[in-house]
């Protein structure tokens, strides 16, 4: 059932997406939940990195794992919408669609804050990226990752008027908002999608081991 719900929502290479040994399925855990708050230059960095980089590296050479979602159709990244890498995968024939092979921070900007502030607070992190969402816009529903395969996290930079919207059969549906320089878990096993309204919309995402999440037990369906 989980092998066809990833392929309905767009992502060609479904086994890999939805069942691995890293952590708890995603029937277990909330679908969202706030972790910790974020120093402010943390905040500035991402800021000053989206007017430097005005490129959109979803579909190119550096983000392969992104060539195997329908961008267009099933996620809707269209009309401005575009994501900066910040760690990409160098290794030569490594696997591109394993996500914890997105390990290469970049170096053609500086990006040292964000990654100290990352690795103190949870770790190693992958695939870090920024997303820029123009206003107006949404993305389709869709599925990514399932928890037991790795978490994603997401801190707001500038959110004010879009909403994180879930549905699942376990918790129904959600609508959320999240507070700028702060860090929230998304569980992105299940179906969920962006709303924006007037705003440009701003969010650092990256992946992370459950076993590195902060307070991972509150997590859990029933403890929250």
């Amino acid at each position: 059932m989980a092998d066809k719900e990833y392929k309905q929502y767009g992502f060609s290479n479904a086994r890999i997406r939805a069942k691995g040994d890293r952590g708890p399925t995603r029937h277990k855990l909330t679908s969202f939940k706030h972790i910790t708050k974020a120093p402010d230059n943390v905040v500035t960095e991402i800021k000053r990195i989206i007017e430097e980089i005005k490129s959109d590296d979803l579909g190119t050479d550096n983000y392969q794992i992104s060539n195997n979602y329908d961008l267009d159709n099933a996620f809707n990244a269209t009309g401005g919408y575009r994501q900066i890498l910040l760690q990409r995968n160098t290794e030569p024939g490594a696997d591109v669609n394993e996500e914890t092979n997105y390990n290469d921070w970049r170096n053609d900007t500086d990006v040292s804050i964000i990654r100290n502030w990352l690795e103190e607070t949870f770790g190693e992190v992958y695939r870090a990226r920024i997303s820029v969402m123009p206003p107006g816009h949404e993305l389709f529903w869709h599925i990514d990752t399932d928890t037991s395969v790795l978490c994603r996290m997401q801190l707001a930079v500038d959110t004010e008027g879009s909403e994180f919207q879930f549905r699942n059969r376990i918790e129904g549906y959600r609508a959320l908002t999240m507070e700028d320089g702060h860090a929230y878990f998304v569980n992105t096993g299940w179906s969920h999608r962006v709303v924006n309204n007037d705003k440009w919309r701003v969010v650092l995402i990256f992946g992370i081991e459950y076993k590195n999440i902060p307070d991972k037990e509150a997590l859990w369906i029933g403890n929250h």
